[in-house]
């Protein structure tokens, strides 16, 4: 959903194999800062966390960190009521994650 929006607002095309591999350029405006923050997010290291978010306020200003945290915080409750409903993985998650190189185990689909 990121990639169309910023792709529809006019934004540069977006390349998301470096969430996947690490690595890259995303093409995103502060795509690296982001990627720490979300990575903080994810891994749980409260520290890193705090750290990462000021990276990333420093950056951009409080206003995107505060967008992220709720991105971040949506997706994850997205996922969780995903996952606890046993929903399978549509086609757009599957191109997604071929393009990213991601196998997608079969009973997910």
């Amino acid at each position: 959903m990121l990639r169309a929006s910023v792709e529809n607002a006019g934004g540069a095309p977006v390349d998301l194999r470096p969430v996947a591999t690490g690595c890259g350029e995303t093409r995103v405006a502060h795509g690296a800062e982001l990627i720490a923050f979300t990575d903080a997010v994810v891994l749980g290291d409260l520290e890193e966390l705090s750290d990462a978010r000021a990276e990333l306020e420093s950056a951009t200003g409080g206003d995107v960190a505060d967008r992220a945290a709720m991105v971040a915080g949506n997706f994850s409750m997205m996922n969780r009521a995903l996952d606890a409903i046993g929903a399978p993985i549509g086609s757009g998650g599957t191109a997604i994650a071929t393009e990213l190189g991601v196998e997608i185990p079969v009973h997910l689909l």
